[in-house]
């Protein structure tokens, strides 16, 4: 039968029905073959396993080819026609002396084991190992690893056996006991646990991006990896709370200029940040809920660190937690330049005023003592007018609408600034009153040159001030400042709480730099608020 093409009119050739169909059968035969393949070398854990089923099989029926060599095919089928004959023949299985199972196995067993079968062995095995080999050894040096015996054992897991071998997550990265594991240095399949602080982020060979949050509720507490599921990054997702303050170099105070020029320094500044939660409040079963776009905006925005002096010229430091502390430090700044110094500054009232006239009677007082003379230092008449400071409420409010409008914008990038507090704002020496400096650089001055006795009373009278001081700061001020910038009472007490914790931590640093014991019990104290509201950045 001859097969004819039409011709179109502009003389180009159209296929026939039949040739359509034989290339669609050609296009269909492909994608057949290419999903057995798929079916066949599926990385999952139970299909791995099922392939070593595959190859035990296919390793018993060549040995049986193999042997037909030296047995004869008759001398198999006489022990099968033996086993249906005792299943099927009732009659059969009365006068049949002995069991067919047992001697069919019995058979076997001496056919594999005879050695001009085993001979083969190596031919059937050589080329096995020698393949896994080669593998671990291209795979290791894919990943860099120093020992191609953590590929080789990924391999037989990924290819044949599957793997229940498991790595834990927790606070924010991997444990140090799973470091070295297969499933951490190329990737599943295998299982990982994620404790309640953590979420890990992996990826699947093809780049799609797989967020496992914590595993409590999975079967056995575990989730599952898939074959080459490779972990590329942990998050914490505590409230991490941070103290900006001037007594170490990591943790240094937030420095700006304000609207009118006066440069201002942000002291004793304290945060609280966590990854974006999505809306979604705290519960007992979730105490820290998250969203999976922001753990993956939080990954995928990460920087390198650029190190041309280095072999390697970048290198991936992931922290979002600095990262996030620059950034509101940069903010932080940036909104203060844009408010004029009374806009940080509470209103002065009459207790502030009589304090003010005391500390000033008492400076001319010390300074009569030491000098004994009768000269009067501050001029009576001479009353400053009161500033037209912002009120306390306004303070509160504008920081309120700064972790306000800081959320909104850094939403893109998953984080989320919960709560920030500033405790001092200093300003340059030349705003304070030029009366209070002087006399204070000549108490300073009279200090140094008179007697041992004036220096131990200044000294017991400072000791005395600053207890005072802390009295009035923690807990009368604190908790005043607390009710007043807080409405819920949860807050008011956290906020109070954290007053504690740093004034907790002062007195323990100044003990240990006088070289002093710090009691157990403020250890103990400080401790447990740690562990009360997570974690604290250093």
């Amino acid at each position: 039968m001859n097969v004819s093409v039409s011709s179109s009119p502009a003389g180009r050739v159209v296929a026939t029905p039949l040739q359509k169909e034989l290339e669609l059968s050609r296009e269909l035969f492909a994608r057949l073959v290419d999903a057995l393949l798929n079916r066949m070398f599926d990385l999952r854990p139970e299909k791995a396993a099922r392939r070593l089923w595959y190859l035990l099989l296919s390793f018993f029926v060549s040995g049986f080819l193999i042997s037909l060599f030296y047995y004869r095919l008759d001398q198999w089928t006489y022990y099968l026609r033996n086993i249906i004959s005792y299943l099927l023949n009732p009659a059969f299985a009365a006068s049949y002396v002995g069991n067919p199972f047992r001697d069919f196995a019995l058979f076997a067993f001496g056919v594999f084991t005879d050695p001009r079968i085993l001979q083969y062995l190596p031919v059937l095995l050589a080329p096995f190992f020698i393949a896994l080999q080669c593998a671990a050894i291209y795979l290791a040096d894919i990943f860099e690893l120093d020992h191609p015996s953590v590929a080789r054992s990924f391999i037989w897991e990924v290819a044949l056996s599957g793997s229940d071998r498991m790595i834990r997550i927790s606070q924010g990265d991997i444990s140090d006991e799973h470091r070295h594991s297969p499933n951490y240095l190329i990737g599943g399949p295998g299982k990982v646990m994620v404790d309640l602080d953590s979420v890990a982020l992996f990826e699947k060979p093809d780049g799609t991006p797989h967020v496992i949050g914590p595993t409590g509720k999975e079967p056995r507490g575990m989730a599952t990896l898939e074959g080459f599921e490779r972990f590329r990054q942990a998050v914490d997702i505590r409230d991490h709370y941070v103290d900006l303050r001037d007594q170490d170099l990591k943790s240094p105070s937030v420095k700006s200029r304000s609207l009118d020029g006066i440069p201002v320094t942000a002291t004793d500044v304290r945060l609280m940040f966590s990854v974006y939660r999505g809306g979604v409040k705290p519960s007992v079963d979730n105490p820290y809920p998250f969203s999976r776009e922001a753990i993956e905006q939080i990954i995928y925005q990460a920087t390198s660190r650029v190190t041309p002096e280095l072999p390697n010229p970048s290198t991936y430091e992931f922290s979002w937690i600095h990262k996030m502390i620059l950034l509101i430090r940069v903010e932080l700044s940036d909104f203060m330049s844009k408010h004029k110094l009374t806009a940080y500054l509470a209103g002065i009232g009459m207790p502030e005023l009589e304090k003010w006239k005391q500390r000033e009677e008492k400076i001319v007082e010390q300074v009569q003592k030491l000098t004994h003379t009768d000269q009067e230092f501050l001029v009576s008449n001479e009353q400053a007018a009161q500033p037209v400071f912002q009120p306390r409420t306004k303070i509160t409010n504008l920081f309120t609408q700064f972790a306000e409008e800081f959320t909104r914008r850094s939403r893109s990038g998953g984080v989320e600034l919960h709560w920030i507090g500033v405790g001092t704002w200093k300003t340059p020496g030349e705003i304070v009153p030029e009366r209070h400096l002087e006399a204070w650089k000549l108490s300073n001055e009279n200090l140094y040159r008179e007697s041992p006795e004036v220096l131990a009373d200044l000294d017991k009278e400072a000791i005395l001030q600053r207890l005072v001081a802390l009295i009035q700061d923690v807990p009368v001020a604190a908790y005043r400042q607390a009710t007043g910038d807080e409405k819920e009472h949860a807050k008011a007490m956290r906020a109070l709480l954290l007053a504690y914790h740093q004034q907790l931590l002062e007195a323990a640093d100044f003990m240990r730099a006088k070289g002093e014991a710090v009691p157990p019990g403020i250890e103990e104290a400080i401790a447990h608020i740690k562990n009360m509201f997570g974690h604290f950045v250093s």
